[in-house]
């Protein structure tokens, strides 16, 4: 049965740090393994990602929600980890429990924040109370099986993780092949070798006929080899291209939902504003504050920006 889930925060200024854990009492984390699963999530990618780990005493699950300059579900910089006995694999909660994390995350008042720029005290103010609920109940939901696996949201959820992990496959795949290409023309070389002594006589011209074949051979395993050699340099640059496309487009996100936090800031000022005003005009009922008091209804109404509920 697994021993239990905590929650964990990252800033740049001091790194990852412990948020919050369930059952409290069930386990206990140093500060060095709640470093070790952050930093391996971190050594991994900086986007959305899931591993499994072996702590001294404990196997672990663990989700990163990614960088916020990096692709992110729903809330940026958060860890959820669960600690499991040693005989247990954690594999098998490796899709259930980025599946169910929203249960966690989605329930945060912000849910949206630089953490380059804020403290651990910054993060807890953020995030309130609602993880101690939450956290609770996302344990028991992965206890008893109640996670409903759906393989297409955990494809959104883990888009950029399975991408880049195919890209990597088909490149180790091509290694191997030129690997293998490069034994097979040593070999051939080698029997070139060893036939090219043998041959002193007339009996030995069949054996060289072998040998012009075998070169003949090598030839094309050249030729090959070099076709290989340059799908894999193609492979290699649609990969960084990737990675830098991948990159404008996060920061383009950045700025506009920068842009929008900005926007909604000031609306929610503007409608606080006129909301008190109204509650100002309320007790004078002749035609001009009547009419006044419609005119700013209607203007509340028409606001643009509507911060994202919690």
């Amino acid at each position: 049965m697994p021993r239990g889930i905590c929650l964990i925060g990252w800033t740049n200024k001091e790194g990852f740090f412990l948020i919050g854990k369930s059952p409290s009492e069930n386990f206990e984390l140093t500060e060095q393994e709640i470093m070790r699963i952050g930093s391996l999530h971190r050594m991994r990618r900086l986007d959305a990602n899931v591993i499994t780990l072996k702590l001294k005493e404990l196997n672990v699950v663990s989700f990163f929600s990614g960088l916020i300059t990096a692709q992110y579900y729903i809330a940026p910089n958060f860890v959820i980890a669960l600690l499991l006995e040693k005989h247990e694999n954690p594999r098998d909660y490796i899709k259930a429990l980025p599946l169910g994390s929203k249960m966690v995350l989605q329930e945060f008042p912000v849910k949206r924040f630089d953490a380059r720029t804020t403290t651990f005290r910054d993060v807890l103010s953020n995030i309130g109370q609602t993880y101690n609920t939450t956290l609770p109940l996302l344990y028991e939901a992965l206890l008893n099986n109640q996670i409903e696996i759906n393989e297409d949201e955990l494809a959104i959820i883990l888009a950029a993780e399975q991408k880049a992990s195919t890209i990597e496959q088909e490149y180790e795949t091509l290694k191997d092949e030129l690997q293998n290409k490069d034994s097979m023309i040593a070999t051939l070389q080698n029997m070139i070798k060893e036939h090219s002594e043998k041959i002193k006589s007339e009996e030995t011209m069949a054996r060289f006929k072998a040998t012009l074949e075998s070169k003949m051979k090598i030839e094309e395993l050249k030729s090959s080899n070099l076709k290989l050699e340059k799908s894999v340099n193609e492979k290699e640059q649609n990969y960084k291209e990737e990675c830098n496309m991948n990159e404008l487009h996060q920061e383009t996100i950045t700025l506009l939902l920068d842009y929008k936090l900005v926007m909604q800031l000031r609306d929610v000022d503007t409608r606080e504003f006129l909301n008190n005003l109204l509650e100002r005009l309320r007790p004078y009922s002749d035609e001009f504050h009547l009419e006044l008091r419609d005119r700013i209804e209607d203007y509340i109404k028409h606001i643009e920006w509507i911060p994202e509920s919690s």
